[in-house]
């Protein structure tokens, strides 16, 4: 390796001999940094434009490489280029970005500390594009991208990272593999998310200024990029399950109402796409782009048919509507109940259901194709997007009633169902202190043998707080004594670690969901806003649930698992208060008579 050398850059191009020759190369030959400090790689991908014989013309004043290869694809090349460079500090250029003469010593000078970090420079449209539906478009969009950056940092993965004008040690990138050659698109997007994941630094350096020159045709953009752009988020997702929800085009799958699925479903499975329909108008309005109006309605029309064929291209990739619905678009009801047995003088009329009942319950659940799963298989299908039933639905108890041994847990057995008990570590084979103070009525809380007996038939059990204390109320030394004590004493108990935890009463603040989120990797609360209903999407440490009443029907429950809530319930609840209402206005006209 040449010491004298601070920089590689890596450029990999195809067929665009004439922009590399003329306004590309000359920008990169220009540059501040002295040129015996750098080299340029220029990789000819299979280009038949004569572009390796003209480059060979050249005698640039610094070190200057031209590779030849078949076309094997930008993250190829680029991996071509890693594996050629004689510097360790990469800086990755496009075949059409322009760059500023101080460029290259910026990214030099960035790296000068002995921490290996990703250091990506600003990116802007270059001046004097040709009008268009895209170029407008562009250039708002990285003015937005820069100025983004400017106020919030680098952040990764929450921040878009774009490897042109982008400089890296080449020993991170030999370290992480450099570039993956099997996506179709983003392959520095998965670069990024891989060498985050290693813990690499990022950071912005807005005064390394380059541009981009070409913008693609509408066509392009449209139909090539939006088919390759989602079949790589399907495999962005199957190698990386986490960051499924954050795509954005799989994340809220889930999340629409049953007739726009059915309308996408009917869309992206027809034999011709949509996206073709859009075609004239989109023409029509690129013609005619220099009026607001036009270039408005041409680029909400493009947006979405960027989206059906996003959406088609995953589909693909996917394989098949099931695998896709089962790999992004899966929906988690989830039941709340309390105490399941005979009741009790005084107990607080909400909280028990009644064995029957609950029985009833189940088999129609499970009549229907329900199934019943844990926790442990939502979090498995979050971080690996495998492992859930096609109608899956989580019990959820809370307080760990001794009841729940006699009366619900040999149910759900008996129909294989999964369940979780959340139980106050604090009151192992005690009563229901918190409610007794509240008048209720006393109950027998499990004791710790009967919860590993049934821990060791497959239910699952979560951490409860130590005592039952509203999470919201306390310092943080007492929440981190209910929180983190509440786990390591049922770890202790179960001999393995807890991974979900349930609010008492459901009551949070911003200092008790940070703590939960970070001791546990999944939290159920309870708020009459939200539907009993989580997705992907769904802030893990926030999952809702939807509570059965004591007197919930079997029609009542389905509902809650089918919509979150139960619509049956309300209108019973609105007739009771017109009945009411009625009865008391009879009463009164009575007493005028």
């Amino acid at each position: 390796m040449t010491t004298a050398l601070k920089l590689s850059v890596v450029m990999s191009t195809y067929n665009r001999r004439d922009a590399l020759l003329s306004q590309t190369l000359p920008a990169i030959f220009n540059q501040d940094l002295p040129a015996d400090e750098y080299e340029v790689i220029v990789i000819v991908d299979g280009s038949s434009d004569g572009t390796g014989a003209a480059l060979r013309e050249l005698r640039p004043p610094c070190a200057f490489r031209i590779i030849e290869q078949p076309n094997r694809g930008l993250s190829a090349s680029r991996n071509t280029g890693i594996a050629a460079a004689q510097s360790n500090l990469i800086i990755f250029i496009d075949d059409d970005i322009i760059c500023s003469p101080d460029v290259f010593r910026r990214h030099v000078e960035a790296h000068t500390g002995s921490e290996h970090v990703v250091v990506h420079g600003a990116l802007f449209l270059a001046p004097g594009a040709s009008a268009s539906i895209l170029t407008n478009a562009n250039k708002d969009w990285y003015h937005r991208y820069n100025s983004s950056l400017v106020s919030r940092g680098a952040a990764w993965p929450d921040g878009t990272y774009l490897i042109s004008n982008s400089s890296i040690p080449r020993s991170t990138l030999l370290a992480c593999g450099g570039l993956d050659e099997t996506l179709l698109a983003k392959d520095d997007f998965e670069l990024g998310l891989r060498l985050w994941k290693m813990g690499v630094r990022f950071r912005y350096l807005p005064g390394a200024v380059a541009y981009e020159l070409s913008v693609k045709s509408w066509r392009s953009f449209l139909f090539k990029d939006g088919e390759t752009f989602g079949r790589s988020e399907v495999m962005l997702g199957r190698k990386h399950p986490e960051y499924r929800g954050r795509s954005h085009l799989l994340a809220g799958l889930g999340t629409t109402v049953w007739w726009k699925r059915l309308a996408r479903r009917i869309v992206l499975q027809s034999p011709v796409s949509a996206a073709h329909l859009l075609a004239l108008p989109i023409w029509l309005c690129e013609k005619l782009c220099r009026y607001p109006i036009m270039q408005k309605t041409g680029l909400r029309l493009l947006e979405i048919g960027r989206r059906i064929t996003e959406f088609r291209g995953a589909l693909k990739e996917a394989g098949s509507w099931k695998n896709f619905h089962r790999e992004f678009a899966r929906r988690l009801p989830v039941l709340c109940y309390h105490h399941v047995g005979p009741g009790q003088p005084g107990t607080l009329p909400t909280l028990t259901v009644s064995p029957e009942r609950f029985e009833r319950q189940v088999r129609w659940l499970a009549r229907r194709g329900y199934q019943g799963i844990r926790p442990a298989d939502w979090l498995r299908w979050r971080l690996e997007g495998k492992g859930l039933p096609d109608k899956p639905v989580l019990f959820t108890f809370d307080d760990g009633y001794a009841d729940l041994a006699d009366y619900a847990l040999p149910v759900l057995r008996r129909y294989g169902f999964g369940a979780v008990v959340y139980v106050v570590t604090g009151r192992f084979g005690g009563t229901n202190a918190w409610d007794e103070v509240r008048g209720s009525g006393t109950h027998r809380l499990m004791t710790a043998e009967q919860i590993r007996y049934w821990a060791e038939q497959g239910i699952e059990f979560g951490a409860h707080s130590q005592s039952h204390a509203d999470l919201s109320s306390l310092t943080p030394e007492q929440l981190k004594e209910e929180v983190v004590g509440s786990g390591n004493a049922l770890a202790s108990l179960l001999g393995s670690r807890v991974i979900s935890f349930a609010y008492p009463y459901g009551h949070y603040n911003y200092a008790a969901l940070n703590c939960v989120r970070a001791n546990f990797d999944l939290a159920f609360a309870i708020d009459p806003k939200f539907k009993g209903i989580n997705y992907l999407v769904t802030d893990p440490h926030l999952l809702w649930r939807t509570m059965v009443q004591p007197g919930d029907s079997v029609v009542d429950v389905e509902s809650r698992a089918r919509w979150g809530f139960s619509p049956l319930l309300r209108l019973r609840a609105r007739l009771r208060l017109r009945s009411r209402v009625k009865r008391a206005v009879r009463l009164v006209f009575r007493w005028g008579h």
